[in-house]
């Protein structure tokens, strides 16, 4: 069975985005290590939705499909809908650490990753470090 490795918003957008700061790593981490076929890639619904924000923002509309389109058919993403029950936890998380600035799509991502029991994210927000994850690449 393959490990397992979040993929965040920052990461996602520096693959999609060739002006985004961490394009040129991200692409070389993905081509050295993700597709070798020894990690499952586990997202979130909200991870989703933020990054087809994003995108749609940054590139435009037909990125935006296209991202979508390559992550529902990819057999190494799967991409976790957020219950409920996650959702109160990630509250429980964000109420806790108001000494940080976590969004709330963070505190779910933790959330998640915990239940998983997930060690590893792909991204580049310092957010997964302050968080006690190991951070890719």
């Amino acid at each position: 069975m393959p490990g397992s490795i979040f993929v965040d918003t920052s990461a996602f957008l520096a693959l999609e985005d060739e002006s985004d700061q961490h394009h040129e790593e991200a692409l070389r981490f993905r081509d050295q290590q993700l597709l070798s076929g020894s990690y499952q890639l586990i997202t979130t619904s909200y991870i989703l939705d933020e990054t087809l924000t994003l995108v749609r923002s940054r590139l435009g509309i037909t990125p935006s499909i296209d991202f979508s389109r390559k992550v529902r058919r990819s057999r190494i993403v799967r991409v976790i809908s957020v219950s409920s029950e996650v959702e109160e936890k990630a509250l429980d998380l964000f109420e806790r650490y108001d000494d940080k600035d976590f969004s709330f799509t963070d505190c779910v991502s933790f959330v998640v990753i915990k239940d998983l029991g997930i060690r590893d994210a792909f991204t580049f927000d310092e957010h997964f470090v302050q968080a006690g994850l190991s951070r890719l690449p």
